[in-house]
């Protein structure tokens, strides 16, 4: 008698969006309602959870030593769901691909021989851009905008001078987890001469109950943000075309 072999499902990689469980795709929430288990090791994750279906199992696998032991590689432990033929989502912040976070997991499950898929997740910057109106290229001057990651700057401080060039060019730079070392970009940017006028939209909260977002300049961000007593996580776009056509208020 032929055993019956086991159906294998692919891994999903979801991106969770800026954070409102809304702005997650259809597609996104279908899957996850239909999941065995959903895998996440990434604050953002949580504001989407509720997606997931009453028969999934929600398991939390920590990847920062910082908070607390690492004892599974959520990798392996999704690799395992499947060849015990689960129905396994991964979650990811934002949109997954961005800055290779998702192309890194790709990878690794190729590597393993896991099928995987990958669902679209908006990134907070383009969630920003239409949530707050703020324009980031102007037609017949500036057809281009550069999404930047700034939590380390020691190695990319020639990048930063590169992307300081394109702002007379009209390019929108969007920077992301920039705010501990803006006070040092902002020098470079300086150094390079570019004026401390030049506009920027500081994006807080995006699409979560405390969004805000306002106008200022290299010169006055760090002051808006006090006034306002604005919240991280904080996307800024700098260029000399940004604005702000709708503020936080306007959405309540």
């Amino acid at each position: 008698m032929k055993e019956s072999t086991k159906t294998l499902y692919p891994v999903t990689m979801i991106g969770t969006g800026p954070g409102d469980p809304e702005l997650l795709t259809i597609k996104a929430k279908n899957i996850m309602s239909e999941a065995d288990y959903v895998l996440y090791d990434c604050l953002p994750a949580t504001h989407v959870l509720n997606a997931a279906g009453k028969k999934a199992i929600v398991k939390f696998i920590n990847r920062h030593i910082e908070n607390g032991p690492v004892t599974e590689d959520i990798l392996e432990v999704a690799r395992d769901l499947y060849l015990q033929g689960k129905k396994v989502v991964r979650i990811k912040a934002g949109d997954a691909m961005m800055f290779n976070g998702g192309g890194s997991d790709c990878k690794r499950l190729k590597e393993m021989g896991v099928r995987f898929n990958v669902i679209p997740g908006l990134t907070a910057a383009s969630a920003a851009t239409s949530l707050f109106a703020i324009p980031i290229t102007e037609k017949s001057e500036s057809n281009s905008i550069v999404y930047a990651i700034a939590d380390k700057i020691d190695d990319r401080i020639d990048h930063l001078r590169d992307i300081s060039h394109l702002f007379k060019h009209g390019t929108t730079l969007a920077l992301y987890m920039a705010y501990d070392n803006l006070k040092d970009i902002i020098k470079i940017f300086k150094s390079e001469g570019i004026e401390g006028t030049l506009p920027v939209v500081i994006a807080s909260m995006i699409s979560l109950k405390n969004q805000d977002c306002a106008m200022a300049t290299l010169d006055t961000v760090f002051e808006v943000i006090e006034n306002r007593e604005m919240l991280a996580p904080f996307v800024f776009f700098i260029g000399k075309y940004v604005n702000v056509n709708i503020v936080a208020t306007d959405m309540n």
